[in-house]
């Protein structure tokens, strides 16, 4: 089985990472969370009603709805 290397990536620094103490998976999964906690801030600040809350690869995008009236 031929060897993988693990890189990480902080502030457009690139390191590579002999013996990995932490996982991919656990990297994703605290990303997800600290994502779902930036969601729950946004949705206390802005009404879902109201506004629409995106998240894309730049950042959150939030937009005010159309009013169908």
């Amino acid at each position: 089985m031929k060897r993988q290397k693990t890189y990480f990536i902080m502030n457009n620094l690139i390191f590579e990472v002999q013996k990995p103490e932490i996982t991919v998976r656990k990297i994703k999964i605290a990303q997800v969370k600290f994502e779902n906690e930036e969601y729950k801030v946004l949705r206390k600040k802005f009404d879902e009603t109201v506004f629409n809350i995106e998240k894309k690869p730049e950042g959150w995008f939030i937009t005010e709805k159309d009013n169908p009236l």
